[in-house]
C-alpha cells in the first residue's frame, strides 16, 4: 500500500498536519516526504509461522501507539481491508491510550472467507471515533453491514497515483522486454489474483475476442492470494489460448510497474465485488484506458465511454464484444484514456484528499 500511504501522509501534511507512517520493513523509504516513516511492524510477512509472525505485528502497534504517547499525538489512523484479533487490538489499545480513532473501511466486507467476524466488525467499527470509505456505495454498505450512525461516516475519496509516476518506457522497449510482440493489441490484468476480481470470466471470453481480434495477447501480472494460479493455468490450456496469454505471476515490484502499463492497449478489470479499486486509478493515472464490470465501486469513476468501458458483470458475451470493439477503435480508447487522466487529475488529487482527512481529525478533536 506504500503509493496510497505515502499520497495520504503527503496530502496530510501539506493540511498541516504532523504524520509519523507506521509500517512494515518492506516499505521503500520514501523520498523528499514532508512526513516521517518508521518501520515498527517488522517480520510480519514471510514463511514465519502466523503466530509469530502475528506476535511481530502486535509488537508493532504497541511501540507506534507508545511513540503516539511520548510525541503527543492525538489521532491514530488505521487502514482496514478485514476484521480480526488483531485489529481488534490495534482499536483496543489504541482508545485505552486515550487517542482518537480513525479507520478508512477499504472493504466492508472481507473477500477472503472466515477472514472477519461479524461480531469483531461490529465492535470495532463502534468504538472507531470517524470512519472513513471512498464512495457514497461503501458508506451504504457499511450502515447496512453495520448498522452506524451515519455522522460517523464520511466519504473521502482514494488518490491517484500521479506522485508515483516519473515517465513511461517506449511502448515498443517494454513490450520487447516483456516478451510481447510489437504489432499486437495487449490486454492487461494486474494485480493480486483474488477469486473476486474475475480472471475466470475474462479467460472464458479470450476466444471471442481472439475469433476478432486474433492479435490480441492477454498479460496476466500479479501473485495470486488465497488461491492457486494453477486453476487459471488449467483453464488457459483447456480453451486453447496459451499462445495468445502471457503470464507473470509474481509480485511486481514497484520499478517494474510502469514497464506493464507501457505496454498495454487497454486495462481491463473483470471483478465480480469491489468497493474501489487501487488498480482501476492506477491505469488512470498511468492514461492508460479501462474496461471495468459495472459495480457501483466501478461506476462512481467510470462513465461508459467517456472516463473508460463499461460490460455487464458476469457476462463474458459482454465482455467479449466490448473488449473485441475497443481493441480496433485506436482513436475512441486515445480519447477515453485522456478523459479518465483528467478525471483522475481533478476528483482524485492527494492534496485535497489530506485537507478533508485533516478537518474530520480537527472536527474529532474538537478544533
Amino acid at each position: 500500500m506504500d503509493y496510497y500511504d505515502f499520497g495520504l501522509c503527503q496530502g496530510l501534511s501539506e493540511a498541516g498536519m504532523d504524520v509519523v507512517l507506521h509500517t512494515c520493513d518492506e516499505t521503500a523509504s520514501p523520498k523528499d516526504a514532508g512526513f516521517s516513516c518508521r518501520f515498527d511492524y517488522r517480520n510480519i510477512y514471510g514463511k514465519a509461522p502466523v503466530w509469530g509472525r502475528g506476535l511481530c505485528y502486535l509488537k508493532g502497534t504497541v511501540k507506534s501507539i507508545l511513540s503516539a504517547l511520548h510525541e503527543k499525538r492525538l489521532v491514530c489512523h488505521f487502514h482496514l481491508f478485514h476484521v480480526g484479533i488483531l485489529q481488534l487490538l490495534d482499536v483496543l489499545l489504541a482508545r485505552l491510550a486515550g487517542r482518537k480513532v480513525v479507520i478508512t473501511v477499504h472493504d466492508v466486507e472481507s473477500f477472503v472467507l472466515k477472514s472477519s467476524s461479524v461480531k469483531l466488525s461490529y465492535w470495532v467499527y463502534r468504538r472507531a471515533h470517524g470512519l472513513i470509505v471512498h464512495n457514497i456505495y461503501s458508506k451504504e454498505a457499511l450502515l447496512q453491514y453495520a448498522d452506524l450512525n451515519p455522522d460517523v461516516v464520511d466519504v473521502i475519496p482514494h488518490g491517484h497515483y500521479l506522485h508515483a509516476i516519473t515517465s513511461l518506457p517506449e511502448k515498443s522497449l517494454s513490450r520487447s522486454s516483456l516478451g510481447l510482440l510489437a504489432g499486437s493489441k495487449v490486454i492487461l490484468f494486474f494485480g493480486q489474483i483474488k477469486e473476486v476480481k474475475g480472471l475466470d470470466l475474462l479467460l472464458d471470453a479470450m476466444p471471442a475476442v481472439l475469433a476478432n481480434v486474433p492479435e490480441a495477447i492477454l498479460l496476466v501480472a500479479g501473485r495470486p492470494w488465497k488461491c492457486e494460479f494453477s486453476r487459471y493455468q488449467q483453464q488457459i490450456d483447456r480453451l486453447g489460448i496459451e499462445a495468445n496469454c502471457v503470464t507473470h505471476i509474481r509480485f511486481i515490484p514497484d520499478n517494474e510497474v510502469a514497464n506493464y502499463y507501457a505496454a498495454a492497449d487497454i486495462v481491463v478489470l473483470p471483478y465480480r465485488c469491489i468497493y474501489q479499486s487501487g488498480v482501476l486509478l492506477m491505469a488512470m493515472s498511468y492514461q492508460k484506458p479501462v474496461l471495468v464490470s459495472d459495480l457501483p465501486g466501478m461506476l462512481d469513476i467510470v462513465q461508459d465511454g467517456v472516463t473508460g468501458f463499461v460490460f455487464k458483470k458476469n457476462d463474458k458475451d459482454s465482455l467479449a464484444e466490448k473488449l473485441s470493439t475497443v481493441l480496433v477503435e485506436d482513436g475512441t480508447r486515445h480519447c477515453v484514456s485522456e478523459n479518465g487522466y483528467e478525471y483522475v487529475v481533478n476528483h482524485h488529487d492527494w492534496n485535497a484528499i489530506g485537507h478533508q482527512t485533516a478537518a474530520l481529525y480537527k472536527i474529532l478533536l474538537g478544533r
